[in-house]
């Protein structure tokens, strides 16, 4: 007799997952005493590798992004601020799933080069989750940019403005998430294209349990 898993809502999924022989791989989440907590899981358990794949994947969430194991579980994973940042969370679970098995795994910086302004651009926690896009001296365009940049991180992180201080913003949970600002930030540099494949991904079908 099939087991039935409670693995609560899928919010994601990578489709075709070209470094484990094109498995399906969901991300769920479920609320536990009101706190937000994410699973990677896999029906592919046939597949040989598809255990380890699904482990690179979690470990990825942990030291990439910054969560944690949730208290008594090994497998159920959430912030530290025990916020949800559901669309954050999507965004990061789909760039990661793009990393090969295997590779080294660590935060990415909060400075990149920004092609549109032609200098580097900084994300810069000045406390209580609020983050302020800096540019390289010189130049407007980069202050444009600054402000660009933000108004993307608004999106995609799904963060707040600060009135008056258009390239700042905040975490709704007043906490710092470096993690996502560094594996986010070229995507809040192309918002655009960001939310076209978000629209795409939306678009895809259910993925459902085999039938026992």
């Amino acid at each position: 007799m099939g087991k039935t898993l409670d693995l609560g809502q899928r919010i994601e999924l990578q489709a075709m997952d070209k470094h484990c022989q094109n498995i399906s791989i969901g991300l769920y989440r479920r609320d536990d005493d009101g706190v937000p907590q994410f699973l990677i899981h896999t029906y592919s358990s046939s597949v040989a590798e598809a255990a380890q794949r699904t482990m690179f994947i979690k470990q990825a969430l942990i030291q990439v992004i910054g969560l944690e194991p949730a208290p008594g579980s090994n497998d159920w994973l959430q912030f530290s601020c025990k916020g949800i940042h559901e669309r954050a969370i999507k965004r990061a679970f789909l760039d990661l799933c793009k990393l090969e098995s295997g590779v080294t795994l660590k935060s990415k910086p909060l400075t990149a080069f920004d092609k549109k302004s032609g200098c580097k651009l900084s994300a810069t926690h000045l406390g209580d989750g609020v983050y302020q896009i800096v540019p390289e001296p010189g130049g407007n365009v980069g202050t444009k940019r600054a402000t660009a940049v933000a108004r993307g991180f608004s999106k995609v992180c799904e963060m707040d403005p600060i009135e008056g201080q258009t390239d700042r913003i905040q975490f709704p949970c007043q906490f710092p998430h470096d993690g996502l600002i560094g594996m986010l930030l070229f995507r809040a540099q192309n918002v655009r294209a960001a939310m076209q494949e978000d629209e795409i991904a939306s678009s895809r079908g259910v993925l459902s349990a085999p039938k026992k």
